[in-house]
């Protein structure tokens, strides 16, 4: 985390802790699409830096629930708002299993509406790559691996690195057929995960698990693309393809039209954001605007990324700001 977002964090915790809690939590009026990836039984960061746990999730939905507006990011678009109000969509990325036996009951409990973007990898794996890569990095006894031409040396933080660059940043910039060379080199590692208690951690949804989601009005399906690769990473007719593969297969699977795309990593170009666009896509979420000129345009839309390592007050806090810094 940079140092400045580090240093306001802290400076709006202390402004908590001297009495200012009712001004800083005060409601006010605000557009915000939350990015969510997953929930997990007990909120265990060491494990995924991006989940939360199933209590702090089910506290966070009923108190946004009775405080703020919620809306589906259909009616986000729409800007089916109420005024003197914090207005809120919630979108999930990703496609994990732990939607499904956590968030889902959860949503269903408060009728709170959700959608969520599915990596639709399902034919070549049954796991994401930054899943697989996090966990064996973290569990393996390897201190040392060769990979694209580099030697990578585990460090303190359980992380491989060359020359100070990261396995996985790496990986980033390269094409999903590059990438999965790596699982080779940890192949007795994934044996031991898989069949450990960490399911949770990685496991995707099915397709039968996805379509009955899809049929209850209160949530919408999107995709994720087909590997979460880069797309800024591989050549445009490979985007393009994981683009449109994905929507195609879903489509094709739940019997519906699917009008929303979430970019993976929130990494897009105008040209392919355009041809979202060109290939029937209603609504694409990003993480970040590459520039003034996307924020104009309706149909794209940036998100809030949810944090797991601040306390309750201090994410409504920020939430509320519309920003960490």
């Amino acid at each position: 985390m940079k140092v400045k977002c580090r240093f306001l964090l802290f400076y709006r915790n202390y402004l908590l802790k001297i009495g200012l809690k009712k001004a800083l939590l005060k409601n006010r009026y605000g557009e915000r699409i939350l990015l969510f990836h997953g929930v997990d039984k007990v909120g265990n960061t060491s494990l995924s830096s991006r989940f939360f746990s199933e209590e702090y999730f089910e506290r966070f939905i009923e108190y946004i629930a009775l405080h703020y507006n919620i809306v589906s990011v259909g009616d986000y678009y729409a800007k089916n708002f109420k005024e003197n109000t914090l207005n809120i969509a919630i979108t999930f990325d990703d496609g994990y299993l732990n939607n499904y036996e956590y968030v889902i009951p959860i949503l269903k409990k408060y009728k709170v509406p959700a959608s969520f973007y599915i990596t639709t990898i399902h034919e070549q794996a049954s796991f994401l790559w930054t899943d697989f890569l996090d966990l064996v990095s973290l569990k393996t006894k390897v201190k040392q691996i060769f990979f694209e031409g580099n030697t990578y040396e585990k460090n303190k933080k359980s992380e491989f690195v060359n020359k100070g660059m990261s396995l996985k940043k790496k990986m980033k910039t390269i094409s999903y057929e590059k990438i999965k060379s790596v699982y080779k080199l940890f192949n007795e590692d994934w044996n031991v995960i898989k069949s450990s208690s960490l399911k949770e951690y990685w496991q995707l949804m099915n397709f039968r698990q996805i379509k009955s989601i899809s049929e209850n009005s209160l949530f919408t399906i999107g995709s994720h693309a087909q590997t979460h690769a880069n797309l800024l990473a591989i050549s445009i007719e490979e985007a393009k393809g994981e683009i449109i593969e994905s929507k195609n297969k879903l489509e094709n699977i739940l019997g519906i039209p699917i009008e929303e795309f979430a970019f993976p990593f929130g990494y897009y170009s105008d040209e392919l954001a355009n041809y979202c666009l060109e290939i029937g896509y209603k609504r694409v979420l990003l993480v970040d605007y590459n520039k003034n000129e996307a924020n104009k345009n309706e149909v794209f839309k940036n998100r809030f990324v949810m944090n797991p390592y601040i306390s309750f007050e201090l994410q409504l806090i920020c939430l509320l700001k519309g920003s960490y810094f």
